[in-house]
């Protein structure tokens, strides 16, 4: 093998391994699910909402178009089975970006109506993602024709290559056009690698910055402001301190502005539209999530505070219907045996049993023409767990099932 393949190689696996971590890891608390929209003063979250009598837990897609005071649902969808991706907000009011989306991980959706609706489009491999600052522009990290930084300003229906087998992790775009910012090194252990471009992310210029008073941190996070070179840099310290920081310049001058709250179970970041707005949110969860909306009009060193109780009572927006309809499964509750039964079945069909931390337990399959899996879950601990039914790369269902 030659040196050239050997350190292709090895690239793709630190990438492979990253995404992995970053799932894992810090990062993962602070996975984009909060986005700025179009207009001023507008957010989108995405998190777990509640969880149901029959132990089903659901997700929902948030919008507020007064940061965050209020909050108005926009979709409703079964946690963990799809549709609580990574948001992102494009320049036109109403069209926002998802990723991933409905079960598949290498799923983009897109929205043109605030998030009622989305239509999908499928890659391979995607690593990392960001919206552009221009209406309709995406950047993807993926590996299509070569590991490398897609961007497509036509909302995904074609991605042009801009860089391949680089080291740079993509994170977020800039103000102006043709600006993209990444990492340039695969852990953060201070000072921060910092990739820039102002050729759509077909060149990149590297700088190494320093954060004052934090020599060393575990992860950072960037956001664009709302000016021409202004980041908002949020460092994290071994899952315990976050601080956020901040700049004018492209990093030059770098600024302390506040530590952040504590982290939580979920704890989101944006910056918005407006110069000097930032926002945190903060998600805890019993039966149902309490969000925490914390707002700054200065540049994150104060803040006004919004509580939101996501129970089942808190809109009277419909449920998007559970699929499943169609598929039984006996006995329920089961003890060691449990039959899944589909009315018809043209290919095969992929089950997996989940607990409800979305832990693949168990998994097995329905070949073509067959109608009948028999599921032994004898080795699975007591609880209640989701049975879910995929063909072709699509849910067409999931179930409750409680093991004794």
């Amino acid at each position: 093998m030659s040196k050239n393949t050997w350190f292709t190689l090895l690239l793709f696996i630190g990438f492979f391994l990253e995404a992995g971590m970053e799932v894992q890891g810090q990062f993962y608390y602070s996975t984009r699910r909060v986005t700025r929209g179009a207009d001023t003063s507008e957010i989108y979250i995405i998190c777990s909402w509640y969880e149901d009598s029959n132990g089903i837990l659901w997700n929902g897609l948030f919008r507020s178009t007064d940061n965050g005071q209020t909050l108005t649902v926009k979709r409703k969808g079964v946690e963990y089975l799809g549709e609580g991706g990574r948001i992102f907000g494009d320049s036109i009011a109403g069209r926002i970006f998802q990723l991933p989306m409905h079960v598949s991980t290498d799923t983009l959706g897109i929205s043109f109506d605030y998030g009622e609706n989305f239509d999908f489009k499928y890659f391979n491999n995607i690593f990392y993602e960001t919206a552009g600052c221009m209406a309709g522009e995406i950047y993807i990290q993926a590996y299509e024709q070569g590991l490398g930084i897609y961007r497509s300003n036509d909302y995904g229906t074609t991605f042009t290559l801009q860089i391949s087998n680089d080291s740079i992790r993509l994170r977020e775009v800039g103000t102006l056009p043709g600006e993209l910012y990444g990492i340039r090194s695969f852990f953060e252990n201070g000072p921060l690698g910092l990739a820039y471009s102002n050729d759509f992310g077909q060149t990149f210029t590297s700088s190494y910055l320093e954060f004052p008073g934090v020599p060393l941190f575990d992860e950072c996070m960037i956001y664009r402001g709302a000016e021409p070179g202004e980041i908002y840099f949020v460092i994290w310290i071994s899952n315990a301190e976050t601080y956020l920081f901040h700049t004018f310049d492209y990093g030059q001058t770098i600024t302390f502005q506040s530590q952040l709250p504590y982290p939580s179970v979920e704890d989101l970041y944006t910056a918005g539209r407006t110069p000097g707005t930032f926002y945190v949110v903060q998600r805890s969860f019993v039966t149902h999530s309490v969000l925490y909306i914390f707002f700054s009009r200065d540049y994150g060193v104060t803040y006004t505070t919004y509580v939101h109780i996501l129970d089942s009572t808190y809109t009277a927006t419909p449920e998007i219907d559970m699929p499943g309809q169609t598929i039984q499964c006996y006995p329920n509750p089961v003890a060691a045996k449990l039959t899944v039964e589909l009315p018809g079945n043209t290919d095969e069909t992929n089950i997996q049993l989940l607990d409800l931390t979305g832990c693949l337990q168990l998994t097995t399959s329905i070949r073509t023409g067959q109608r009948k899996a028999i599921v032994d879950v004898s080795s699975l601990k007591r609880g209640i767990y989701l049975l879910k039914v995929t063909t072709g790369g699509s849910m067409i269902g999931v179930k409750k099932v409680v093991v004794e």
